[in-house]
């Protein structure tokens, strides 16, 4: 369904039906992380924010709470998360429209990548911080940055 969703959201299940499935596994299962993964990209087919930020920070939560990333820093574990989880839940805000909180969240996850010298999620930052930055403001600047950056550490 996740697949579908991303590529062909006509062949998934209608949200509702989607949302039912999904409730029954949460249901039994409430720490299976891919369930509120899928549930947030439900949501997000419906432009429900507040479902859609509840199923994120869940989504994030069990991943660190069921050790499925169980080092502490570096590319893998806590850290890892709790970086992407700042950076998509910016994406989110931005995608409603809530651009101050969307800021808020971007400096977070800026925070915690330089905390932990990942230079990926810092550029991924920076693209988002451009994103932001055109919203608000009209500039190039962290545009050229972020492409020389990019091509520097060999990133699309």
């Amino acid at each position: 369904q996740a697949s579908l969703l991303k590529n062909d959201e006509t062949k998934a299940l209608t949200p509702v039906s989607l949302q039912k499935e999904l409730n029954n596994l949460l249901k039994f299962n409430p720490d299976f992380a891919e369930a509120h993964y899928l549930s947030y990209l439900n949501s997000l087919r419906v432009q429900d924010v507040f479902s859609s930020t509840h199923s994120l920070l869940h989504y994030f939560d069990r991943l660190i709470l069921t050790g499925a990333e169980s080092k502490s820093n570096g590319d893998e574990g806590y850290g890892r998360s709790l970086r992407y989880a700042a950076l998509n839940l910016a994406a989110l805000h931005c995608r409603f429209g809530h651009y101050q909180q969307a800021e808020l969240a971007l400096q977070e996850a800026i925070r915690i990548a330089q905390e932990s010298n990942d230079h990926v999620c810092l550029q991924h930052c920076l693209s988002w911080l451009y994103i932001l930055e055109q919203k608000i403001f009209d500039s190039c600047v962290l545009l050229e940055h972020s492409v020389n950056k990019s091509l520097h550490f060999g990133l699309p």
